[in-house]
């Protein structure tokens, strides 16, 4: 059974003077610090085809990733729901997700979606696809410290975003390399680490943050185009000298070279390149909601509530069920998505649409019985952060986000429950 791939790049920066997305509803970009990208990495076999979309913007919600998947499958000759679009997350890019109920974070800007990030993720299916040759593929690992725990404990125990040196944070860096089976020259590659991209800080310049650094780095030393897969990073920032989770351009390209540098280790490490078969497992996912909250306490909390509470989550959870009850619309009694898994021999690619906790990966990759088990945060969606159950008692940004993104609520296992999910999905591949 032989492997084909292809790979291609389009720039997908927006115009100056747009919305960014990822900290507040009022920063504009003055400049271009470096082109956003959509890279496309087409994968078939005799049998069957993929298609893994890496899009250097924030997040994507599921109806523009729906839209996106189908366009790009149709064009790479990939079913739809062989797609996988994952964001690297930089809070540096354009308004490319909305959140109902949550009115500060922005509108979807529709005209850049339907202006240039559809037509150029297409294009670049289009020709990837286009470009398929046989290839090998390898694998290699390093430790890598691009990020750090960011859940920073205050001595009264409270949580606030900053540098945790103590938690939990994965420090393996996986690197994915495809040379052509005939000549070995590489084809592609792929880095899959995961920290949140917020290392140029609450800036005004479009930049893909220190990723761009990094994989600039691993192409000039392979030459052949790189794809960044961010992996846990719900609770990860870029580990930088200032001892935040966020900072300015500088440490952006202080935190992008040093992951560089270890992209570069671990691709020249890779010894040995196989033939290895792709697979793809397709199914849903499904997680049921908490009761919902009676009306006459939501009610009661919103006539005894300002509108000062973080970010609104807990608020504008409230009022939009209140609308629902209003409406006689109590919602669906559970959370469903549709999941695809690639393998490509030892190489698993675990979607998740959440910003993802550390811990979770971690289990996930114990129990799977593949060596490199690669869970991808903001990936196919975005449903806000996915916290483990382990972490919920302590509160703090992710946990109070994960807890009121929704109307309904999810329940705190809900990280035991997708694990279990998916592995059953990992072990019929």
């Amino acid at each position: 059974m032989s492997l084909y791939v292809g790979v291609a790049r389009e720039i997908i920066t927006p115009e100056v003077g747009g919305f960014l997305f990822g900290y507040n509803d009022h920063t504009k970009s003055t400049s271009v610090n470096d082109d956003l990208t959509a890279t496309a990495l087409c994968i078939k076999s005799d049998t069957t085809s993929s298609l893994l979309l890496s899009i250097t913007v924030c997040l994507i919600h599921e109806d523009l990733v729906s839209e996106i998947a189908e366009k790009a499958g149709a064009a790479a000759g990939v079913p739809a729901e062989h797609v996988i679009i994952s964001c690297t997350h930089t809070h540096s890019g354009p308004r490319t997700t909305h959140f109902m109920q949550f009115k500060n974070f922005g509108d979807l800007d529709r005209e850049y979606c339907n202006n240039i990030l559809i037509p150029k993720c297409t294009a670049a299916a289009k020709t990837a696809a286009a470009g398929v040759i046989p290839a090998i593929v390898g694998t290699a690992t390093t430790e890598s410290l691009t990020g750090i725990n960011r859940r920073q404990l205050l001595e009264d125990g409270t949580v606030i975003l900053g540098q945790n040196p103590w938690d939990t944070y994965d420090s393996t860096m996986t690197v994915i390399s495809f040379t052509g089976k005939d000549d070995n020259k590489c084809i592609a590659n792929i880095v899959h680490i995961g920290a949140h991209c917020t290392a140029s800080g609450i800036n005004h310049e479009i930049t893909r943050d220190w990723a761009g650094y990094m994989v600039d780095r691993l192409e000039a030393e392979s030459g052949a185009v790189t794809l960044f897969l961010n992996g846990t990073q719900g609770d990860v920032a870029p580990r930088m000298a200032n001892g935040d989770s966020i900072g300015d351009l500088k440490h952006a390209a202080e935190v992008g070279g040093l992951a560089g540098i270890d992209a570069v280790r671990a691709y020249k490490s890779i010894k040995a390149f196989y033939d290895e078969p792709l697979h793809v497992t397709c199914g849903e996912l499904t997680v049921p909601y908490k009761p919902a909250i009676p009306y006459e306490d939501v009610e009661a909390f919103l006539e005894q509530t300002g509108t000062d509470d973080e970010r609104g989550f807990k608020r504008s959870s409230m009022q939009c069920l209140a609308d629902m009850y209003r409406e006689n619309n109590p919602g669906p009694d559970e959370w469903k998505m549709r999941q695809v898994i690639i393998r490509i021999g030892p190489v698993v690619f675990v979607p998740f649409p959440f910003e993802v906790s550390s811990e979770i990966g971690l289990r996930l990759r114990t129990y799977s019985p593949y060596a490199h088990t690669l869970l991808l945060s903001c990936t196919n969606g975005s449903n806000s952060y996915l916290p483990a159950q382990s972490q919920i008692c302590r509160g703090g940004y992710e946990i109070e986000s994960f807890l009121w993104f929704r109307p309904r609520q999810l329940p705190d296992d809900t990280d035991t429950r997708l694990i279990a999910q998916n592995l059953d999905l990992i072990k019929k591949n």
